[in-house]
């Protein structure tokens, strides 16, 4: 691994060729991100001074602090690590959300089940129903063939109990 080396601002401004004040009043301007000592005094990584050389390139070539672009390369290393970290929360979210729609899909599944049921038993009530009513009828038309024809014994065929609600389902 490459040691890092760092630098004082009287060593820079050497490098540079410019006043350590200007070197100091860049650093606030452009807001470059460098470590400071215990002291509060800046020290430059080769970043950093890379960075310092870009700024004086351009005023050496005429143009005014405002109208200086700097890259910063600390910027490109944080816009690195951001998408890693949406990531990770895009994949969370993405997670949890699939998890509800598990357990919506788990709730429906159980709301539906329930809801058979309970059709099934109203049917089932119905049918039960359906049958005593054909019974009761059956007893009321005898009794009143008996009431018409006392004297005569009469012989009702019993008709077949077929469910009729089933029937409609297997024509």
């Amino acid at each position: 691994m490459m040691e890092m080396v760092l630098m004082k601002t009287k060593t820079v401004s050497e490098e540079l060729g410019v006043n350590p004040t200007t070197v100091q009043r860049w650093v606030r301007h452009f807001n470059i991100q460098c470590d400071k000592n215990e002291h509060g005094h800046y020290l430059f990584k080769q970043d950093d001074i890379d960075q310092l050389k870009e700024i004086k390139a351009q005023l050496d070539n005429g143009l005014l602090m405002s109208d200086i672009q700097v890259q910063s390369m600390h910027s490109t290393e944080q816009t690195m690590e951001l998408p890693t970290q949406f990531e990770e929360k895009f994949n969370r979210l993405n997670a949890a959300i699939d998890a509800l729609e598990k357990k919506v899909e788990e709730k429906a599944d159980s709301v539906v089940s329930y809801q058979m049921l309970q059709h099934a038993t109203e049917l089932e009530e119905l049918i039960k129903k359906m049958e005593n009513m054909e019974a009761r009828l059956q007893d009321l038309e005898v009794a009143l063939l008996k009431q018409d024809y006392p004297e005569e014994r009469l012989y009702v065929k019993e008709k077949s109990r077929k469910n009729w609600f089933v029937s409609l389902f297997t024509l």
